[in-house]
């Protein structure tokens, strides 16, 4: 009895771990659409490209085309954590549908609140996110 429920255990950490693998980045949303659009337009697996490990998912092949030519242009800052969390040194996970394209950037938000709070100041939060994110990523650097 305790093999057949190890068994099912790992069955379905294995199962849940595959369908984790599986959701796209940006649930699916073109990130092209939000710089060349402004809106968050969900893309299809028909015009996936994959970028640094994550699969992205676009409206058609020219979204796909335009992202693998520059894909820096159209990623969302601060590896689409919540940018507004991210300003306070935080990792929030964030709504694709919750977002403000600045100078060019996309940054995401954790919901529409947040995004309310984001917009009142973005230039200055945009800052006090980018010194936290540098810190972040060096931290991370020096763990691996």
């Amino acid at each position: 009895m305790k093999s057949l429920v190890t068994t099912l255990i790992a069955f379905l950490g294995l199962t849940l771990g595959l369908v984790a693998m599986d959701k796209p980045a940006l649930d699916g949303y073109c990130p092209v659409c939000y710089i060349s659009a402004g809106k968050a337009v969900e893309g299809t697996k028909e015009f996936a490209a994959e970028h640094e490990g994550k699969t992205y998912y676009f409206v058609n092949a020219d979204a796909m085309k335009a992202f693998q030519a520059e894909p820096e242009k159209f990623l969302p800052e601060y590896d689409g954590y919540c940018a507004y969390g991210m300003a306070l040194g935080k990792k929030f996970e964030s709504d694709p549908t919750v977002f403000s394209v600045i100078d060019g950037k996309l940054y995401l938000n954790k919901d529409e609140s947040i995004g309310k709070k984001f917009n009142k100041e973005p230039k200055k939060l945009i800052s006090q996110a980018d010194t936290e994110w540098k810190a972040m990523e060096k931290e991370m650097m020096m763990k691996k």
